[in-house]
């Protein structure tokens, strides 16, 4: 399993900061706009209760004043002259207050005929002062319906400046809540959105963390089983081979007494098989020794592009014997920290197994190394890769199922521990080995070893 990389990281620590970020400013955003409607909805309130209170304060005044008019003459003239006073003063500050707030274009045209209205009507109140008796004189009839229909203008006019009031006010309330609905709306949206970012987050989370991790340990537990359980058969087929050596020692030493003892040559052929025989079964019980308890690794310093042609130089008479072409790709040099002996031990299989596949074909093996960044044991790190790849017919699928399986074999004279050797013997370097197989395009084998220090381009084989 490959850990997730730096830069998945870095996007996923930015998502998730954005994340945060986006649901704090929103919350902040929220909370301002929901406090701005309430602040507009008091006001509001207020303005409508306030308006409707100077409007009854400026019908009171109108009242008041028509209601001293008509007590001209039974009143006092300075009680008179007071109470008008005093009303005139009501409803002038009232005029004089609606015009600087100013308002909807309904309640300034209101204003305006209210306005003329009341200069009128103050008029008419100044001439009523100045007239011959002034204040202590009671009304005629003609002069108390001159400024009853006035007082009703008047107060028709109030009436229709608090409703064009109430309509603005209205229309402004209905503009609020309309706010306070988007702003729902942009809540559930958000949070929508929100909920599927955090869904994206999570679905990453686990495509990269939790999924890996997980078939990480399935695949750590299975090898850990599989090492337990082959451990347990190696160290059971290194007692058997143990205990075969030793009669094998001595059969050894008996047939070469009675190779001296025969005279005739009757008898030689049957004691040559069973040499043959004694041998093949005492290089199983070596393979077997040598898969059970491998020695121990001598590391050394090893530049594997000067080693991987001596390498080449080595093994070349074998496979141009076999009519098989090998090439060599080494465009880099690598130091490795491994055992020599070890890794000409595994590239010996390696190239062994590939000529025995291309048998009874003229066919082509290659030798390269490659050095990058790839997965080493479940983690990251800089390798150098030696692969041998043959163009034969490929390992059958079944097959490659149990490929580096202790004793498992397709050949009729094999021990079926080559491949197992390689793999510890690769373990032992501190590295891992790796395959591809197609029936009928061929095979590479991939042996991964941790690199020392950044490669170096040379020149190409």
């Amino acid at each position: 399993m490959n850990p997730p990389s730096r830069t998945f990281r870095r996007r996923l620590m930015s998502l998730i900061a954005g994340l945060a970020a986006t649901v704090l400013v929103f919350i902040a955003l929220a909370l301002a706009v929901q406090r701005d409607a309430s602040d507009k909805l008091r006001q509001l309130a207020h303005v409508e209760l306030e308006v409707a209170e100077q409007a009854r304060q400026f019908r009171a005044a109108i009242d008041d004043l028509h209601g001293a008019l008509l007590r001209i003459g039974t009143d006092s003239a300075a009680d008179s002259a007071l109470v008008i006073g005093q009303r005139r003063e009501v409803m002038s500050a009232w005029l004089n207050a609606r015009q600087v707030t100013g308002g909807s274009a309904i309640e300034r045209k209101v204003l305006r005929q209210i306005a003329a209205e009341m200069r009128s009507y103050f008029t008419k109140l100044d001439g009523l002062t100045a007239r011959l008796g002034g204040l202590a004189t009671p009304l005629d009839r003609d002069t108390v319906v001159m400024f009853d229909d006035s007082a009703n203008r008047l107060e028709g006019m109030a009436d229709d400046f608090a409703a064009a009031h109430d309509d603005e006010v209205r229309s402004l309330l209905a503009a609020s809540l309309g706010s306070l609905i988007w702003l729902r709306n942009l809540v559930f949206v958000c949070l929508c959105l929100l909920l599927a970012a955090i869904v994206v987050v999570v679905a990453l989370l686990y495509l990269h963390l939790v999924r890996p991790l997980r078939e990480q340990l399935v695949d750590s537990e299975a090898l850990l089983a599989k090492r337990e359980k082959l451990a347990a058969l190696g160290t059971l087929a290194a007692g058997v081979a143990h205990e075969i050596r030793n009669p094998l020692t001595a059969i050894k030493a008996r047939l070469y007494t009675l190779r001296r003892a025969l005279s005739s040559d009757e008898n030689r052929e049957d004691l040559q098989a069973i040499t043959g025989e004694v041998d093949r079964l005492e290089r199983i019980v070596r393979d077997v020794l040598g898969y059970a308890r491998p020695a121990d690794a001598t590391l050394s310093r090893v530049e594997l592009s000067a080693w991987l042609r001596g390498f080449a130089t080595f093994v070349e008479p074998t496979l141009a014997t076999a009519k098989i072409e090998l090439a060599v790709d080494a465009p880099v040099t690598a130091d490795v920290q491994i055992d020599a002996q070890q890794l000409r031990q595994i590239m010996l299989n390696l190239v062994r197994n590939a000529q025995e596949a291309l048998e009874y074909r003229a066919g082509r093996i290659e030798l390269a190394l490659r050095c990058e960044r790839a997965s080493l044991r479940g983690k990251i790190a800089a390798v150098a890769e030696l692969t041998v790849t043959d163009n034969g017919p490929g390992i059958p699928l079944k097959v490659q199922e149990r490929l580096f399986d202790p004793f498992f074999t397709t050949k009729p004279a094999g021990t079926g521990l080559g491949l197992s050797i390689v793999a510890r013997l690769v373990e032992n370097q501190g590295g891992e080995i790796k395959f591809q197989s197609m029936p009928g395009a061929g095979t590479r084998f991939a042996v991964r070893l941790p690199l020392r220090e950044p490669a170096r381009q040379t020149d190409r084989a």
